[in-house]
């Protein structure tokens, strides 16, 4: 489990869409392919599963329908995908816009695919069951994201105990455990697909911008749209000077006002009233 320590602001929403669709899609299809699988004895997996076998036989509609299929009907697979998901794709949406963001996620998920079928035919050590999840995609985000903020720090709990890393860090990390699965593999995890997903991550932000200058453009953009307009202090307007009709009746009870209590104790319009009627009286 992990989570972003430097993303402490919400990414705006009219820009952080796609990804919060994908966790909804994700998560819809997993539980009709576990209700499938439980109720039915129908494995969605064994048909639209990633698969030499199925690839083979033209069925290459199937480089698109295994990123949204995971193993099912336990939910770890699934919810480890949607995790890294949410923290990771919002910001790299937020950064490269809605439509890089797709792009990047599902040519991941190809790229990703093609080289683990690529293992699977040349080294004998590679399961040849088919292969589902959203590894492939998610590994590219998490491969741009490290690219755009290398420096940010990320927290994970490994058996109860907190890990701080920075994000280059944790990519390299990432990526020699990808090398040395599909080199080596211990596991049913299509590693070599992990790798694939990195390599397009980083590889797209890379092309798009090499010296960070356009990605430094972007978000001073989006900061700017997020500052407030700025508001214009208007001047207080000064009380209107009171009519000479009013000043006679008023300059008595303010002259027993003084007598009683003091010159000290008017108020300013008490005082505009008096000068009022001095500029009055001195103009005759």
């Amino acid at each position: 489990m992990l989570y972003d320590r430097d993303y402490m602001r919400e990414p705006e929403k009219h820009l952080v869409k796609a990804s919060i669709a994908l966790l909804w899609v994700l998560g819809a299809c997993f539980i009709v392919q576990g209700i499938l699988l439980v109720y039915a004895r129908f494995d969605l997996a064994e048909h639209f599963g990633l698969s030499r076998e199925g690839i083979a036989h033209g069925r290459v509609w199937q480089f698109l329908t295994y990123q949204f299929l995971h193993a099912a009907p336990w939910p770890f697979h699934v919810l480890g995908n949607c995790i890294a998901l949410y923290f990771f794709g919002r910001t790299v949406e937020e950064t490269l816009g809605t439509r890089r963001f797709l792009a990047m996620y599902f040519t991941g998920g190809v790229a990703g695919g093609l080289l683990q079928l690529g293992l699977v035919m040349l080294l004998r050590p590679h399961e040849s069951a088919g292969m589902v999840g959203a590894s492939a995609g998610v590994m590219a985000l998490i491969a741009a994201f490290c690219r755009l903020y290398p420096e940010r720090e990320a927290c994970f709990v490994i058996y109860f105990f907190p890990i701080t890393l920075r994000a280059k860090m944790f990519l390299k990390i990432v990526a020699g455990f990808a090398v040395l699965g599909a080199i080596l593999p211990w596991n049913n995890v299509a590693h070599a697909a992990h790798l694939g997903g990195l390599g397009v991550g980083y590889l797209t932000v890379e092309m798009l911008d090499p010296d960070g200058a356009w990605i430094r453009w972007r978000n001073s953009r989006a900061a700017g749209r997020r500052k407030p307009a700025a508001r214009k202090i208007r001047e207080p307007r000064p009380a209107p000077e009171p009519s000479l009709a009013s000043i006679g009746d008023d300059v008595d009870a303010i002259l027993d006002k003084i007598g009683k209590d003091g010159i000290h104790s008017l108020t300013e319009a008490e005082r505009r009233t008096l000068e009022a009627a001095r500029k009055k009286i001195g103009g005759r």
